[in-house]
C-alpha cells in the first residue's frame, strides 16, 4: 500500500444526486477543519470530490469508471463511503483496457460505480480496515422531505427507464437496483470495517466523520 507519511488524501464515495447536501456540508464545513488540523502538524490534507471533476466529453467516451478508479488508488488508504437509498449509476459496460488492468471486474457486470469504488477501494482491501469507514443514512429522512423530492432519494423507475423498457421491465429494474443496494450493506456491516448507521441530516453525518477523522489524524500525527 503506497503510504505517504506527511499526506492525507481522502475519497468521498457516494451516488451524487440524493448526497448533495451531505457532500455540500463536508466540503464547505467538515473538511477545512480536517485540513487545518493537518496544516497544524505539517501534513497536506487532499479531499477527492468527483461530482465537478468529470467532465460531459469523458462520460460521453466511457472514462468515468477508469478515473474513480484511478482515484481509488491516489487517496489510499483513505476512504469515505456514504450510502442512502440508491445504488446508483450502472455503467452498460467497462472498457477492456480495464478489464485487463483490473482483472475483479470481469466478476461485477451489473454493479454501480458506487459499488465498484467500495468493492476497490475498500472490500477488497482488508488492510483498509483503519483508515476506511462507512456512513448509512436513515431511511426515516426521505419521509422529511418534500414529496416530489423524494423519488430522488430511493430507487424508482426512472422516466428513460420506463419510456425505454415500459413500466414493469423499469419498475423490475428498480427493485433489482434495491436489492443490490441492501446485499451491498449487508457485505459492509459483516466486513468488520468501522460503519456507522442511520445518520439523519448532513450536520450528523459531519459530526460523526470529524470525529472519525480526527481520530485517524490525531493518532498518525500526534
Amino acid at each position: 500500500m503506497r503510504y505517504d507519511e506527511r499526506h492525507v488524501r481522502v475519497f468521498v464515495s457516494s451516488t451524487f444526486r440524493d448526497m448533495f447536501q451531505e457532500r455540500e456540508h463536508l466540503v464547505k464545513r467538515v473538511f477545512p477543519r480536517l485540513a487545518e488540523l493537518c496544516r497544524e502538524r505539517d501534513v497536506t490534507w487532499v479531499d477527492v470530490d468527483l461530482r465537478w471533476g468529470i467532465t460531459d466529453e469523458e462520460r460521453a467516451e466511457g472514462r468515468v469508471l477508469p478515473i474513480c478508479l484511478a482515484e481509488v488508488e491516489e487517496c489510499r488508504p483513505y476512504f469515505i463511503g456514504l450510502l442512502g437509498e440508491r445504488y446508483g449509476w450502472i455503467p452498460e459496460q467497462t472498457p477492456a483496457s480495464l478489464d485487463e488492468s483490473e482483472p475483479w471486474l470481469r466478476k461485477c457486470s451489473g454493479c454501480s460505480v458506487t459499488e465498484l469504488e467500495i468493492l476497490h477501494g475498500v472490500l477488497n482491501r482488508p488492510d483498509m480496515a483503519e483508515h476506511a469507514f462507512f456512513y448509512f443514512r436513515n431511511p426515516e429522512y426521505i419521509k422529511t422531505l418534500a414529496r416530489h423530492s423524494q423519488p430522488e432519494y430511493r430507487e424508482c423507475p426512472s422516466p428513460e427507464d420506463v419510456a425505454r423498457l415500459g413500466e414493469l421491465k423499469a419498475q423490475q429494474r428498480a427493485e433489482d437496483r434495491a436489492q443490490k443496494l441492501n446485499n451491498l450493506k449487508e457485505r459492509i456491516r459483516h466486513s468488520g470495517l468501522p460503519v456507522r448507521e442511520g445518520f439523519l441530516s448532513p450536520q450528523q453525518l459531519g459530526d460523526w466523520i470529524l470525529a472519525d477523522l480526527t481520530a485517524v489524524i490525531e493518532k498518525r500525527f500526534p
